[in-house]
């Protein structure tokens, strides 16, 4: 089966047949309908090679992550954003392929990835690897299409989307001080990330809010993703008198959890929990766990319209997209 063929069986020219398939041109929704259900009836197969040679596009977007050590749940978020890339891109006629970096490295350059280093990609879906500008500088110096998803970076112009992180933990920190809570503590990462910093924004603005100055003792930032960082900080808030804590990541709310089922710390009570992402665990652990819901899809397929119509040259493309966040209550927290 050949485009010539495809032609006859429509009544459509060559050249209009060509451009609906490979997507040089504009045609009509009639046009495109009829050479999609002859692709269909066919099983006609393009030559992707030649499709790329004759449009100097592969149809093809990369979408680049943070990958943590084995057994370690963080990237659970990016696969929703992932799932979210990937169905729009698809039903748009582009395929999605993912490549990762160290997340205990931001200053990891991404240029050295071999998706980039050879050009396989159209556009490229970024969650930088921190909120310095030198860590995307090669990234951006390529002249593809980019926008970031998830995180900013300090002086960068390029498109991102993210969640409210700030306003979302200010809403976290101000639900446990209704529910009486005195010593709130906060459980966090690597502020080298903007989400990391955000998010340790909204917790002292928060603090300001109520009127409360902010103990050291009841802050442990800087921490790594891992179980284990969560479980050894929450044992030292805890010790340091704290009657509840906002872990502001979620595989340092697994370690969270952890220590306090090992104390036998009766939540809320003594201590009051409200964890980040959501996911169908928080809603079985005793008692289930009051967590930060973020639109993970939502922030996938904004990221990718955003950079398709970038790729297509469509006026008017937003720039900056804050997806909302939302607290899913339920028993951790009191109140």
């Amino acid at each position: 089966m050949s485009i010539k063929e495809i032609a006859e069986m429509t009544g459509l020219s060559i050249t209009t047949v060509s451009h609906a398939i490979n997507g040089t041109r504009k045609v009509s929704a009639k046009s495109k309908m009829l050479v999609d259900q002859a692709i269909k009836e066919t099983g006609y197969k393009p030559n992707l090679a030649a499709q790329m040679m004759k449009t100097q596009r592969s149809k093809t977007i990369a979408l680049i992550i943070p990958a943590t050590e084995p057994n370690n749940s963080t990237n659970c978020f990016y696969f929703d954003v992932l799932n979210g890339a990937k169905v729009f891109l698809e039903n748009n006629g582009y395929d999605l392929i993912v490549s990762t970096y160290p997340e205990d490295h931001p200053e990891y350059d991404l240029c050295h990835m071999q998706v980039l280093q050879r050009r396989w990609v159209d556009g490229i879906l970024l969650v930088p690897p921190s909120n310095d500008y030198a860590a995307i500088r090669g990234v951006q110096e390529l002249n593809l299409p980019v926008v970031l998803l998830d995180r900013w970076v300090e002086g960068c112009t390029l498109p991102v989307v993210c969640s409210d992180n700030k306003g979302i933990s200010i809403e976290a920190v101000i639900l446990l001080a209704n529910a009486g809570k005195k010593r709130i503590a906060y459980l966090g990462s690597n502020l080298d990330a903007s989400t990391a910093k955000d998010r340790y924004q909204g917790y002292c603005e928060a603090m300001s809010r109520l009127g409360r100055e902010i103990d050291p003792k009841m802050v442990k930032n800087g921490l790594k993703y891992t179980v284990a960082d969560g479980y050894r900080a929450t044992h030292e808030l805890v010790v340091n008198g704290a009657d509840a804590i906002f872990a502001a990541n979620s595989v340092l709310t697994i370690g969270m959890l952890k220590k306090i089922k090992e104390l036998k710390i009766r939540v809320p009570q003594e201590v009051a929990l409200i964890g980040f992402d959501d996911y169908e665990w928080t809603e079985i652990t005793e008692p289930p766990l009051t967590s930060v819901t973020q639109d993970a899809d939502q922030m996938g397929r904004v990221g990718s319209e955003i950079l398709l119509n970038i790729l297509e040259g469509r006026e008017g493309t937003k720039t900056s997209v804050i997806i909302p966040a939302r607290i899913s209550v339920r028993g951790s927290h009191g109140g």
